[in-house]
């Protein structure tokens, strides 16, 4: 599917987020265009508007292309994925090029910043076969995620990171942790059900991993796989603001999971229901605000839905 063999030189398109990094996607173009000609056929699509990665990704199959390469952070890359969806499969293997702020789906996955690493990647790199998750709300609305998802205050974070222009990768995303700590306080009763287990609980917030990082530093899922079919989760039951600022340590780490304040779980299916609209992040970006009025999702793990070159 991949070895185009030494005569056929590989198409690859690759979508480019432009403002990625705060302006490093426009600086990195013309570098990975030189870089790709070296390797194989590799054609530029720069991202004008929001949701622009997934129309691009959605189009690659019929232009006739082998790959499609994401350069940006894990918003691009979460763009890119849900385009080259075809139910619960990807139509084409990925190639990452991570020039982003958080880039965790790439830092799990061993593939590092530097564009000539990873442009040489796309081409002479090892396909790997990931899993990845579908959420789904109340009225219908679909998409996947690769890395993380996030339900409460975790997506508030992201909600904060939207308005801060001056920070970029990990001092962002803290800062915003800062900011929902003293803006914001809210813990809704929730009925989860784990493959069926109900849970009937107030709660801060609902994690889930796929990947170990997210927020660019946060090990929240330090024992997640990409590759066992599950789905893990960390519950967080209502802290105060000073244990949260005392836990921030321990979440970097990845030593919050013996915190009695915290439960870890790995599921196949998750179904939420909130007594409050929910604000849901997916890698990093919002698939429902709390004006959007959200109060049902079920998250399901897609096994081995998609190649992603490393």
């Amino acid at each position: 599917m991949i070895d185009k063999g030494c005569k056929e030189k590989m198409r690859v398109k690759v979508i480019v987020n432009s403002r990625s990094g705060r302006g490093r996607g426009r600086e990195q173009t013309d570098i990975i265009a030189a870089l790709g000609q070296q390797y194989g056929e590799l054609d530029i699509f720069p991202t004008e508007y929001p949701r622009h990665a997934i129309e691009l990704a959605a189009s690659a199959v019929d232009e006739g292309y082998d790959m499609v390469a994401a350069a940006g952070g894990d918003g691009t890359v979460h763009e890119v994925v849900n385009g080259l969806m075809r139910g619960d499969k990807a139509a084409l293997p990925l190639g990452i090029i991570p020039i982003g702020s958080g880039n965790d789906l790439a830092f799990g996955l061993g593939i590092r910043e530097k564009a000539e690493e990873a442009v040489q990647r796309i081409f002479t790199g090892t396909p790997r076969t990931i899993d990845l998750a579908r959420i789904t709300d109340e009225n219908g609305k679909s998409e996947v995620c690769d890395n993380n998802l996030g339900i409460g205050f975790d997506a508030i974070v992201v909600m904060r990171t939207e308005t801060i222009t001056r920070l970029h990768g990990f001092p962002m995303y803290f800062a915003a942790v800062l900011q929902t700590i003293l803006f914001y306080y809210n813990t809704p009763y929730l009925e989860i059900k784990f493959d069926g287990q109900t849970v009937n609980q107030r709660s801060l917030f609902l994690y889930g991993g796929l990947g170990q990082r997210g927020g660019g530093g946060f090990l929240l899922t330090p024992d997640a796989s990409w590759e066992d079919n599950l789905i893990d989760t960390c519950l967080v039951n209502p802290i105060g603001r000073l244990t949260m600022l005392r836990m921030l340590g321990s979440a970097m780490k990845g030593t919050h999971v013996t915190s009695g304040h915290v439960t870890m779980r790995k599921n196949r299916v998750i179904t939420v229901r909130s007594s409050s609209p929910m604000p849901i992040q997916l890698d990093g970006e919002m698939f429902a605000y709390p004006r959007d009025n959200i109060h049902e999702v079920t998250v399901t793990s897609l096994p081995a839905a998609i190649q992603i070159m490393v």
